[in-house]
């Protein structure tokens, strides 16, 4: 609504200046309507699977300041609180002290924790504080621009470097109870995640999954399919929020078999998982 755009300065400049300056802007031809896109985490993104299983164990999340800040959106809808970096560890502590007794996670990527949360983590573990810090390890700094981060191995320049390990931090720190997951198992994801929410003391789990854009998994990717014979019109795929998984017939009054965009799925086989049904599988023969 506010944005400060060209055509702003330009207005306020001959406001300032009693009409002197620089000419007004042309007028711009008007664009024609285009549909909502509203940000979303990418097709086969590995931070998804994580925030799902939070949400299914009903935890309360205390974001950090990343791209998977956009967690916090339906129908994921799996954070609570954002405030700043580094601040996701230090609100569920104060939570935790505070006598919240429910299940507490604190949400933050890699490049933060080596940003900031290192110092808050410390905090916890020694004032004995009670939650699980997630750290969701993409080995790169997806919100600004896929800079390498410490644990990339790769210097700003690309050069190599000592590639710092996050569980060995967590160790080392005073951590005792450290699991590292691959975020694209998400029965191994719920099994850990579960039992670290409920330990009743410092936990750290490392969610393991490479950017899908840095790494650029889409190429040559196997997509998924799914069969609209077995598909039941649940909507639990539609849970997941993929931009990839889009509605297809409608069986009933607010009812959609689901259908995968082939060009944008990246076969990353987290949405067969959560199929009740198995209607969904790889497209590959």
């Amino acid at each position: 609504m506010m944005e400060l755009n060209v055509d702003r300065l330009r207005a306020l400049r001959r406001e300032l200046l009693g009409g002197e300056g620089a000419a007004p802007a042309p007028e711009k031809p008007a664009l024609p309507a285009l549909p909502a896109r509203p940000p979303t985490l990418c097709a086969g993104c590995g931070h998804r699977g994580v925030f799902y299983t939070l949400a299914k164990l009903k935890a309360t999340v205390t974001g950090d300041i990343g791209c998977y800040t956009l967690g916090v959106a339906p129908p994921l809808s799996s954070m609570d609180t954002t405030i700043c970096m580094g601040a996701s560890i230090g609100a569920a502590f104060g939570m935790r002290k505070a006598g919240y007794k429910g299940r507490l996670a604190a949400v933050i990527g890699d490049s933060t924790f080596f940003h900031s949360g290192m110092t808050g983590l410390l905090d916890v573990v020694y004032n004995k504080g009670a939650i699980t810090v997630v750290v969701l390890d993409n080995r790169i700094t997806g919100m600004t621009g896929h800079q390498p981060n410490p644990g990339t191995g790769r210097t700003l320049l690309g050069e190599p470097t000592v590639q710092t390990s996050i569980a060995e931090v967590a160790r080392a720190l005073g951590v005792k109870r450290v699991h590292e997951v691959d975020v694209y198992n998400l029965a191994e994801v719920e099994r850990v995640l579960k039992e670290e929410l409920d330990c009743g003391e410092p936990s750290v789990v490392v969610a393991y999954g490479s950017c899908v854009i840095a790494a650029k998994k889409a190429v040559g990717a196997v997509p998924h399919a799914v069969d609209p014979a077995k598909c039941k019109s649940c909507g639990a795929c539609f849970k997941l929020g993929c931009p990839a998984i889009v509605r297809g017939e409608e069986t009933a009054p607010g009812r959609f078999r689901s259908k995968i965009e082939p060009a944008a799925c990246i076969g990353c086989d987290v949405c067969a998982q959560v199929c009740p049904f198995k209607a969904i599988s790889t497209t590959k023969e």
